[in-house]
Protein backbone atom coordinates (compact mmCIF):
# COMPACT_ATOMS: atom_id res chain seq x y z
CA UNK A 1 0.00 0.00 0.00
CA UNK A 2 1.41 3.36 -1.04
CA UNK A 3 1.51 5.81 1.85
CA UNK A 4 1.80 9.57 1.82
CA UNK A 5 5.29 9.31 3.37
CA UNK A 6 6.50 6.93 0.64
CA UNK A 7 5.20 9.30 -2.03
CA UNK A 8 7.07 12.23 -0.46
CA UNK A 9 10.24 10.12 -0.15
CA UNK A 10 10.02 9.08 -3.78
CA UNK A 11 9.51 12.69 -4.86
CA UNK A 12 12.53 13.83 -2.87
CA UNK A 13 14.71 11.06 -4.37
CA UNK A 14 13.51 11.99 -7.84
CA UNK A 15 14.21 15.68 -7.20
CA UNK A 16 17.70 14.91 -5.94
CA UNK A 17 18.33 12.75 -9.01
CA UNK A 18 17.21 15.57 -11.29
CA UNK A 19 19.50 18.04 -9.51
CA UNK A 20 22.42 15.62 -9.83
CA UNK A 21 21.74 15.12 -13.54
CA UNK A 22 21.52 18.86 -14.13
CA UNK A 23 24.75 19.39 -12.22
CA UNK A 24 26.51 16.67 -14.21
CA UNK A 25 25.25 18.08 -17.50
CA UNK A 26 26.47 21.55 -16.59
CA UNK A 27 29.83 20.11 -15.60
CA UNK A 28 29.98 18.22 -18.90
CA UNK A 29 29.12 21.35 -20.88
CA UNK A 30 31.83 23.36 -19.18
CA UNK A 31 34.42 20.63 -19.77
CA UNK A 32 33.50 20.28 -23.43
CA UNK A 33 33.66 24.04 -23.88
CA UNK A 34 37.11 24.19 -22.33
CA UNK A 35 38.44 21.30 -24.38
CA UNK A 36 37.02 22.59 -27.64
CA UNK A 37 38.46 26.10 -27.33
CA UNK A 38 39.96 26.85 -30.73
CA UNK A 39 43.49 28.08 -30.06
CA UNK A 40 44.87 29.42 -33.35
CA UNK A 41 47.85 27.41 -34.52
CA UNK A 42 51.03 29.28 -35.40
CA UNK A 43 52.22 28.84 -38.96
CA UNK A 44 55.82 27.70 -39.36
CA UNK A 45 57.94 26.50 -42.28
CA UNK A 46 56.62 23.38 -43.98
CA UNK A 47 58.35 23.16 -47.38
CA UNK A 48 61.85 23.56 -48.74
CA UNK A 49 60.85 26.90 -50.24
CA UNK A 50 59.61 28.04 -46.82
CA UNK A 51 62.95 27.27 -45.18
CA UNK A 52 64.92 28.97 -47.94
CA UNK A 53 62.79 32.12 -47.89
CA UNK A 54 62.73 32.26 -44.08
CA UNK A 55 66.54 32.06 -43.90
CA UNK A 56 67.03 34.73 -46.57
CA UNK A 57 64.45 37.01 -44.94
CA UNK A 58 66.39 36.76 -41.67
CA UNK A 59 69.65 37.63 -43.41
CA UNK A 60 67.96 40.58 -45.14
CA UNK A 61 66.67 41.82 -41.78
CA UNK A 62 70.19 41.65 -40.32
CA UNK A 63 71.63 43.53 -43.30
CA UNK A 64 68.95 46.23 -43.05
CA UNK A 65 69.10 46.44 -39.25
CA UNK A 66 71.00 49.76 -39.12
CA UNK A 67 70.56 52.82 -41.32
CA UNK A 68 72.45 53.45 -44.50
CA UNK A 69 76.01 54.66 -44.25
CA UNK A 70 78.87 55.88 -46.38
CA UNK A 71 82.31 54.27 -46.31
CA UNK A 72 83.35 51.46 -44.00
CA UNK A 73 82.34 51.80 -40.36
CA UNK A 74 81.70 49.64 -37.31
CA UNK A 75 78.94 49.45 -34.73
CA UNK A 76 79.02 47.47 -31.50
CA UNK A 77 76.10 46.57 -29.24
CA UNK A 78 76.49 44.49 -26.09
CA UNK A 79 73.12 43.78 -24.42
CA UNK A 80 73.15 42.06 -21.05
CA UNK A 81 71.35 38.82 -20.34
CA UNK A 82 69.44 40.55 -17.52
CA UNK A 83 68.14 43.08 -20.02
CA UNK A 84 67.02 40.25 -22.29
CA UNK A 85 65.03 38.70 -19.46
CA UNK A 86 63.23 41.95 -18.65
CA UNK A 87 62.33 42.58 -22.27
CA UNK A 88 61.08 39.03 -22.68
CA UNK A 89 58.40 39.68 -20.04
CA UNK A 90 56.91 42.73 -21.73
CA UNK A 91 53.71 42.58 -23.76
CA UNK A 92 55.05 44.50 -26.74
CA UNK A 93 56.96 43.05 -29.66
CA UNK A 94 60.69 43.30 -29.04
CA UNK A 95 63.80 42.46 -31.03
CA UNK A 96 67.24 42.05 -29.47
CA UNK A 97 70.40 41.52 -31.50
CA UNK A 98 73.90 40.59 -30.29
CA UNK A 99 76.97 38.59 -31.25
CA UNK A 100 78.39 35.23 -30.18
CA UNK A 101 80.78 32.51 -31.29
CA UNK A 102 79.48 29.12 -32.40
CA UNK A 103 81.03 25.88 -31.16
CA UNK A 104 82.90 25.70 -34.47
CA UNK A 105 84.35 29.18 -33.97
CA UNK A 106 82.17 31.12 -36.42
CA UNK A 107 81.19 34.66 -35.50
CA UNK A 108 77.38 34.55 -35.34
CA UNK A 109 74.70 37.22 -35.21
CA UNK A 110 71.87 36.28 -32.85
CA UNK A 111 68.39 37.79 -32.95
CA UNK A 112 65.78 37.29 -30.26
CA UNK A 113 62.23 38.20 -31.26
CA UNK A 114 59.45 38.42 -28.68
CA UNK A 115 56.13 38.62 -30.51
CA UNK A 116 52.47 37.77 -29.96
CA UNK A 117 50.96 36.47 -33.23
CA UNK A 118 47.22 35.89 -32.80
CA UNK A 119 47.71 36.72 -29.12
CA UNK A 120 50.02 33.76 -28.52
CA UNK A 121 53.46 34.50 -27.01
CA UNK A 122 56.23 33.43 -29.38
CA UNK A 123 59.96 33.69 -28.75
CA UNK A 124 62.12 33.09 -31.82
CA UNK A 125 65.89 32.76 -31.39
CA UNK A 126 67.97 32.73 -34.56
CA UNK A 127 71.73 32.26 -34.78
CA UNK A 128 72.97 33.27 -38.23
CA UNK A 129 76.50 33.04 -39.60
CA UNK A 130 78.51 32.48 -42.73
CA UNK A 131 80.81 29.64 -43.74
CA UNK A 132 83.31 29.05 -46.51
CA UNK A 133 82.33 28.94 -50.20
CA UNK A 134 79.49 31.40 -49.66
CA UNK A 135 77.43 29.19 -47.36
CA UNK A 136 75.06 30.86 -44.88
CA UNK A 137 73.44 29.17 -41.87
CA UNK A 138 70.44 30.03 -39.68
CA UNK A 139 69.91 28.00 -36.51
CA UNK A 140 66.33 28.61 -35.36
CA UNK A 141 64.53 27.76 -32.12
CA UNK A 142 60.94 28.75 -31.32
CA UNK A 143 59.37 28.79 -27.85
CA UNK A 144 55.71 29.37 -27.01
CA UNK A 145 56.24 30.41 -23.39
CA UNK A 146 58.82 32.23 -21.31
CA UNK A 147 59.23 29.13 -19.12
CA UNK A 148 60.07 26.99 -22.16
CA UNK A 149 62.63 29.58 -23.21
CA UNK A 150 64.31 29.59 -19.78
CA UNK A 151 64.37 25.77 -19.79
CA UNK A 152 65.57 25.67 -23.41
CA UNK A 153 62.57 23.56 -24.41
CA UNK A 154 61.71 24.74 -27.94
CA UNK A 155 58.49 23.76 -29.63
CA UNK A 156 60.27 23.69 -32.98
CA UNK A 157 63.91 23.89 -34.03
CA UNK A 158 65.83 23.57 -37.26
CA UNK A 159 69.18 24.39 -38.84
CA UNK A 160 69.04 25.68 -42.40
CA UNK A 161 72.15 25.98 -44.58
CA UNK A 162 71.85 27.76 -47.93
CA UNK A 163 74.37 28.21 -50.72
CA UNK A 164 74.43 28.87 -54.42
CA UNK A 165 76.28 26.94 -57.07
CA UNK A 166 78.13 28.47 -60.00
CA UNK A 167 75.00 28.02 -62.11
CA UNK A 168 71.43 29.02 -61.21
CA UNK A 169 71.00 26.23 -58.64
CA UNK A 170 70.34 26.97 -54.96
CA UNK A 171 70.98 24.15 -52.47
CA UNK A 172 69.25 24.17 -49.07
CA UNK A 173 70.08 21.69 -46.29
CA UNK A 174 67.56 21.52 -43.44
CA UNK A 175 68.22 19.58 -40.23
CA UNK A 176 65.00 19.07 -38.25
CA UNK A 177 63.95 16.37 -35.80
CA UNK A 178 67.32 14.68 -36.32
CA UNK A 179 66.73 14.26 -40.05
CA UNK A 180 68.75 16.02 -42.74
CA UNK A 181 66.75 17.03 -45.79
CA UNK A 182 68.23 18.53 -48.96
CA UNK A 183 66.31 20.73 -51.40
CA UNK A 184 67.76 21.65 -54.78
CA UNK A 185 66.19 24.57 -56.65
CA UNK A 186 67.22 24.67 -60.31
CA UNK A 187 64.60 27.28 -61.16
CA UNK A 188 64.13 30.66 -59.43
CA UNK A 189 62.10 30.59 -56.21
CA UNK A 190 59.47 33.30 -56.75
CA UNK A 191 57.09 34.92 -54.27
CA UNK A 192 54.47 37.58 -54.92
CA UNK A 193 53.25 39.80 -52.11
CA UNK A 194 50.63 42.55 -52.01
CA UNK A 195 50.87 45.51 -49.66
CA UNK A 196 47.45 45.71 -47.93
CA UNK A 197 47.84 49.45 -47.37
CA UNK A 198 48.43 50.66 -50.90
CA UNK A 199 47.85 47.53 -52.98
CA UNK A 200 51.35 47.62 -54.45
CA UNK A 201 52.81 44.33 -55.65
CA UNK A 202 56.32 43.03 -54.97
CA UNK A 203 57.70 40.04 -56.85
CA UNK A 204 60.89 38.50 -55.45
CA UNK A 205 62.87 36.02 -57.52
CA UNK A 206 65.75 34.07 -55.92
CA UNK A 207 68.47 32.23 -57.84
CA UNK A 208 72.18 31.42 -57.59
CA UNK A 209 75.17 33.15 -59.16
CA UNK A 210 78.87 32.45 -58.48
CA UNK A 211 78.25 30.79 -55.07
CA UNK A 212 75.94 33.63 -54.01
CA UNK A 213 72.16 33.74 -53.64
CA UNK A 214 70.69 36.58 -55.68
CA UNK A 215 67.27 38.11 -54.98
CA UNK A 216 65.73 40.34 -57.62
CA UNK A 217 62.80 42.51 -56.58
CA UNK A 218 60.34 43.82 -59.19
CA UNK A 219 57.00 45.58 -59.06
CA UNK A 220 53.71 44.27 -60.47
CA UNK A 221 54.70 45.50 -63.96
CA UNK A 222 57.97 43.58 -63.92
CA UNK A 223 60.15 46.67 -63.44
CA UNK A 224 63.32 45.89 -61.48
CA UNK A 225 63.85 47.94 -58.31
CA UNK A 226 66.85 46.22 -56.73
CA UNK A 227 69.11 43.18 -56.83
CA UNK A 228 70.57 41.75 -53.62
CA UNK A 229 73.49 39.30 -53.41
CA UNK A 230 73.89 37.32 -50.18
CA UNK A 231 76.76 35.08 -49.14
CA UNK A 232 78.86 34.02 -46.16
CA UNK A 233 82.56 34.08 -45.32
CA UNK A 234 84.69 31.54 -43.50
CA UNK A 235 85.00 33.67 -40.33
CA UNK A 236 81.21 33.76 -39.89
CA UNK A 237 80.63 37.07 -41.63
CA UNK A 238 77.33 37.64 -43.42
CA UNK A 239 77.64 39.78 -46.54
CA UNK A 240 74.77 41.47 -48.35
CA UNK A 241 75.27 43.67 -51.40
CA UNK A 242 72.25 45.57 -52.72
CA UNK A 243 72.43 47.09 -56.20
CA UNK A 244 69.89 49.70 -57.32
CA UNK A 245 68.71 50.70 -60.77
CA UNK A 246 70.48 54.07 -60.60
CA UNK A 247 73.85 52.23 -60.41
CA UNK A 248 74.25 52.97 -56.69
CA UNK A 249 74.93 50.11 -54.28
CA UNK A 250 75.27 49.33 -50.58
CA UNK A 251 77.25 46.44 -49.07
CA UNK A 252 77.03 45.30 -45.46
CA UNK A 253 79.27 42.81 -43.65
CA UNK A 254 78.03 41.67 -40.24
CA UNK A 255 80.15 39.64 -37.82
CA UNK A 256 79.23 38.58 -34.29
CA UNK A 257 81.90 38.55 -31.59
CA UNK A 258 82.47 36.48 -28.47
CA UNK A 259 81.94 39.48 -26.13
CA UNK A 260 78.41 39.98 -27.46
CA UNK A 261 79.29 42.87 -29.77
CA UNK A 262 78.65 42.98 -33.49
CA UNK A 263 81.08 44.36 -36.04
CA UNK A 264 79.35 45.97 -39.01
CA UNK A 265 81.09 47.33 -42.08
CA UNK A 266 78.88 49.32 -44.43
CA UNK A 267 80.18 50.55 -47.74
CA UNK A 268 78.03 52.40 -50.25
CA UNK A 269 78.22 54.46 -53.39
Amino acid sequence: MITKRSIITTAIVALVAIVILISCERSKQVTESTQSTDIPQLQFEATGEDYLISALDELDAIADWSGSGANAKSLSIIPSRNQNTVLAKTNIDTVIIYGALTEDGYGATITERYTHPKGIPLITIRKSYGKGNGHVVTDTKRYISHEDYLNDNPQLSNITEVFGLSSDTIVTHVLRNGTLETYTFRLPVVTRTINPQDGSIKVSSRFALDSMVVTEVRDGNGILSQRRKTYGRSDGSLVSRTEYTDSSWRQTRTLGRSDGSILREITSR
